[in-house]
């Protein structure tokens, strides 16, 4: 490892524990502020990749930036006095899983294993990056230092002219054949959550920023006891799952696998739309990987025998996370995910045709035709990731997925067939870097005759974004975005499933959803009961919201009503957790704007969208 190099290093993963620290108290009283979990006021603080987003915002708020810039500047200085003394890699990397304990930032084993886990990646991209020491700050604080943005880098595709005329939202027909379809997402199954352990982890944290409870953490990964062997429990982690920063226990998934059998025997077929691995991504290998998807490929060979199964990749496939590399980065033979795609091409194989297994291996997309008429596009939006840092040598159009993705929507427009997208980010999120979803909503702009329906997941949320033509004066809606809850527990939630009727299977079907209903189950009125779930009815989606349809401007409009009508936003901010979280959520105006922004937000890093969001 080069000098530079680990100083880079060392300067990320300090500044990370220095920020971590210095944002948590804010970053709880405005949780506290907003929602009454426990039933006193004293709301859990956030998981942790959403505090590291939230420290990334919250470091560049005016009143914090010079503070940050003091912390990271300081924290360059040190680190590069450390490298003069001569020190090792090894020593380094000591230092800052000693920092990490120091602060209290992880359990000791997640200390050490996160550092060592994303360490090789982080520096291999580094070694390529522009930056050097000097310019690390200001490449994530604003006016600190001079720095290009990699989160913002902006990059165009060519997109074909051409665009049909617009056609209006089809109606659906009377009286004409539907199909259903299962959607599940997040799934998250934990096998190491232990009944009985601490499922508000957090409070055994001095900074209470412990990412995953439910877990026995009495003893080491050499078997030697912890500090939390005689600690009290304060919520003891149930049966069937914890509303708490927990994944989901296996039995609970399967409690929800034989209820779908047996609730709806007549599905035409299931879309995953990622994440099958728990969220402990500092013990990832692939030979877990491995495992894990083989015995997810015959839970649902099992209980859905004749079913379609069709899936999009989800980031916590990755090892580490998110690492997924694109064919143009040096080293791919040996960094890329081929070991990955190869476990995806194989699981995927019992539903899907040996043509489209080619492009799985290639950039984990593929085509299939479940209906006449229809092409399903499974659709890799890891290759937007922030956190896949390999992007970062280069982030245009990862193994030219957009280019293929247009590839198949002219092919499709030729052909007068209609498109179904599945994917696991959705583009509007931050989560997604801004080249990757700007082109990515352009390309939905041109096509918008073509797409007929977009399925997401990644967001664990019962959610909806609209896109808006910002080129009409009207700001005409001309897309949408369904985005599932998830089944895991994680975080704070109730787990949950969607089944929709889709009108198609016929000459002329619009292969527009009609109706959708969300199921879930209580997991704490479960635990109480000392029985298994009860998976109930949760709303119908069109009843419940007084929809006409499920047009753009259907949402648009309820978006709108969700600025403006407290009753509406209250229900609404209720069915995205599937349950009382966050509920005074409504009496802050930065929650409330935060929460019908992400959904007027059909591209990430633009809030133009929310400008007339008035108090």
């Amino acid at each position: 490892m080069s000098r530079q190099s680990l100083i880079l290093l060392s300067v990320a993963l300090a500044f990370l524990a220095l920020v971590e620290s210095g944002v948590l108290r804010r970053e709880q009283h405005e949780y506290e502020k907003w929602t009454n979990v426990l039933g006193n006021g004293d709301a859990p603080p956030p998981p942790k990749y959403k505090m590291l987003r939230y420290a990334k915002k919250v470091i560049n708020e005016p009143e914090n930036r010079k503070m940050s810039c003091f912390f990271c500047t300081f924290a360059v200085d040190g680190v590069q006095a450390l490298i003069a003394q001569n020190s090792t890699d090894d020593e380094v990397a000591a230092f800052l899983v000693n920092l990490c304990d120091l602060f209290d930032v992880e359990q000791p084993h997640v200390c050490k294993n996160i550092i060592y886990a994303f360490k090789d990646e982080v520096v291999f991209v580094l070694e390529r990056s522009v930056f050097t020491p000097d310019e690390i700050c200001g490449a994530f604080i604003t006016n600190c230092g001079h720095s290009d943005k990699p989160l913002t880098h902006m990059w165009n595709i060519s997109i074909p002219g051409g665009k049909p005329p617009i056609r209006p939202w089809p109606k659906i027909p009377d009286n004409k054949p539907t199909f259903k379809v299962l959607h599940l997402s997040d799934i998250h199954i934990d096998h190491q959550y232990v009944v009985g352990t601490e499922a508000y982890c957090q409070l055994d944290s001095a900074l209470g920023t412990y990412a995953m409870c439910c877990r026995d953490y009495s003893q080491d990964s050499m078997g030697r006891p912890t500090n939390m062997k005689d600690k009290p429990i304060y919520v003891p982690a149930g049966p069937w799952g914890m509303p708490y920063l927990c994944d989901l226990p296996y039995q609970t998934f399967e409690s929800a696998m034989k209820h779908i059998s047996k609730t709806f025997k007549d599905l035409d077929y299931i879309i995953i739309t990622g994440d099958f691995e728990a969220h402990d991504s500092w013990d990832y290998t692939e030979d877990l990987t491995r495992e894990n998807m083989n015995n997810m490929t015959n839970v649902f060979l099992e209980y859905f025998p004749n079913v379609p199964v069709y899936v999009s990749i989800g980031n916590h496939e990755g090892v580490p996370q998110d690492a997924m590399a694109p064919h143009t980065m040096p080293e791919y033979d040996e960094r890329g995910p081929q070991w990955l795609y190869k476990i995806m091409s194989d699981m995927w194989a019992h539903w899907i045709p040996q043509e489209a297994l080619d492009t799985v291996q290639y950039r984990a997309s593929y085509v299939v035709r479940p209906k006449p008429g229809l092409k399903l596009i499974s659709l890799n939006t890891i290759y937007c990731s922030e956190f896949n840092f390999y992007l970062y040598v280069n982030e245009v159009d990862p193994d030219a997925t957009l280019e293929w993705l247009i590839e198949e929507l002219v092919d499709s427009e030729k052909k007068g067939e209609l498109v179904h997208i599945i994917s696991h980010i959705p583009p509007g999120d931050n989560y997604c870097l801004k080249g990757w979803s700007w082109n990515f909503f352009e390309i939905v702009k041109r096509f918008e005759n073509t797409i007929a329906q977009m399925f997401y997941g990644h967001t664990h949320y019962d959610q909806f974004m609209v896109y808006y033509d910002m080129d009409d004066p009207n700001r005409r809606p001309f897309h949408f975005n369904w985005i599932s809850p998830s089944l895991t527990t994680y975080d704070f939630l109730n787990p949950a499933y969607r089944i929709y009727e889709i009108d198609g299977g016929y000459e002329g079907a619009t292969y527009t959803v009609k109706s959708a209903q969300t199921y879930f189950a209580n997991v704490t009125e479960a635990n109480l009961k000392n029985k298994e779930p009860e998976w109930v009815l949760e709303y119908d989606t069109k009843e419940h919201w007084q929809l006409p349809d499920f047009s753009p401007q259907s949402w648009s409009d309820l978006s709108d009503k969700l600025w403006t009508n407290t009753t509406m936003f209250k229900e609404y901010v209720k069915l995205f957790y599937r349950n009382h979280y966050n509920n005074e959520c409504w009496t802050d105006y930065k929650c409330r704007y935060t929460f019908v922004c992400d959904i007027k937000k059909g591209r990430s890093y633009d809030e133009s969208f929310c400008d007339h969001l008035k108090r």
